[in-house]
């Protein structure tokens, strides 16, 4: 009889008293970004995540993940799919048209031109290797590669069906951002 006594009080305090708890969120993380790709089990902080092109005028340039309207609106976008530091790291934006149209003269660049990516306190040079004119479904150019690559892609003005998709390859890699 005790023993149910005993067993109620502890079941009804349990559903009646609610410790409380004071959460501190960082403001700074962006769960939404976390990204299990190839083992990289690291959040994307944000003002960490860039590109440089000094050819074309672009200093650290924020990237986000994904590459919905609403991201390349505002920011360079990295597809999901691909990976965020070795292998293929592919990424979009918009060239014309927009409020933000970071990828428009990436038509200008050619075989060795350097490009810049930082990533959560990595960076790593690139150098531009081949441009290439493809069709708007085609993604074989996000596939994963062993190589490490940068693949750029943005529309065409004036062709819908095609994008420009510039590929470098990894020269080298530093520890801290550029």
């Amino acid at each position: 009889m005790h023993l149910n006594i005993f067993l109620f009080i502890i079941v009804y305090m349990s559903l009646i008293y609610k410790p409380k708890i004071n959460i501190r969120v960082d403001s700074n993380l962006n769960f939404n970004n976390l990204n299990l790709y190839q083992n990289e089990s690291i959040f994307i902080h944000d003002n960490v995540w860039s590109l440089t092109i000094p050819k074309i005028n672009l200093n650290k340039i924020e990237i986000k993940e994904t590459v919905g309207n609403d991201i390349l609106e505002n920011y360079i976008g990295h597809f999901p799919s691909s990976s965020l530091l070795s292998g293929n790291v592919c990424l979009a934006a918009h060239n014309n048209g927009y409020s933000s149209n970071y990828f428009k003269d990436i038509n200008l660049l050619t075989r060795g031109d350097k490009i810049y990516y930082s990533y959560n306190g990595k960076s790593k040079t690139y150098v531009v290797k081949e441009k290439y004119i493809i069709s708007y479904n085609d993604f074989s150019y996000l596939d994963y590669t062993n190589e490490d690559i940068l693949t750029l892609i943005t529309c065409i003005t004036s062709s819908p069906n095609n994008r420009l998709c510039v590929q470098a390859v990894c020269e080298e890699e530093v520890n801290e951002n550029i």
